[in-house]
């Protein structure tokens, strides 16, 4: 595995732990917890591809307004 690799994976897992709390997600088994993480790989990519500066930027900017929550689910 390349340096650069490496790099994006642990930055990967610090958003996904840091941001959303994946280290202290109450799941049990192996297959929730894949399910979670599958889903937050598809927002944090959302949001990205949206150009939103930062998840936890977006997180707040979203987090009340449903309907440029669900815009992103479209092609708008």
């Amino acid at each position: 595995m390349s340096r650069w690799r490496n790099l994006s994976i642990c930055w990967l897992h610090w958003v996904k732990d840091g941001v959303f709390g994946e280290d202290d997600a109450p799941f049990g088994q192996p297959t929730p917890a894949t399910n979670g993480s599958v889903i937050r790989n598809f927002v944090i990519n959302l949001f990205r591809q949206h150009g939103y500066p930062g998840i936890t930027k977006a997180q707040r900017l979203l987090e009340h307004d449903l309907d440029a929550l669900f815009g992103l689910l479209t092609m708008n």
